[in-house]
């Protein structure tokens, strides 16, 4: 349901143009396919804190078999995959799995992801490129959802 309310970007230029048009906030942007279980589970989870992190970040869906020009680029092999961008620059984020550039897990709370993107934001407005999760998410499984 969350990916029906939420702006989808239609081709590689949308993509960039997202990425570009932001100056203060963080542009998440939800990789994989709309009718994938996890981007539904993720996207709902989206849509619902879309309200609340609007002063900070904006959030984009793009699928991946409508727009590819991405996926080798950014190594989108996941089901679901989440990247963060601030003034044009991708950011990452230390989730304790060994993967920096992406969130490519279902988070399972509102709270989590909000604090997730917060941190996102408040490392991007600081200028650092790399930032630190709030929690470690080594122990998560492949397909689990994390709460």
């Amino acid at each position: 349901m969350g990916s029906i309310f939420l702006p989808h970007l239609k081709s590689g230029w949308h993509v960039d143009q997202a990425i570009l048009s932001e100056d203060d906030r963080v542009v998440i942007i939800r990789f994989g396919r709309d009718t994938d279980r996890d981007c539904m589970l993720m996207d709902e989870l989206l849509y619902s804190i879309s309200d609340k992190i609007s002063q900070f970040a904006v959030v984009y869906l793009c699928d991946i078999d409508q727009v590819p020009d991405f996926n080798e680029m950014y190594e989108l092999y996941d089901p679901m995959t989440i990247m963060f961008f601030y003034r044009n620059k991708h950011m990452m984020c230390d989730f304790g799995t060994g993967n920096n550039n992406k969130l490519n897990f279902v988070i399972g709370e509102k709270q989590e992801l909000i604090d997730i993107i917060e941190i996102v934001y408040r490392g991007a407005h600081k200028g650092k490129g790399l930032v630190t999760s709030p929690r470690d998410y080594s122990k998560i499984k492949r397909g689990d959802k994390y709460n």
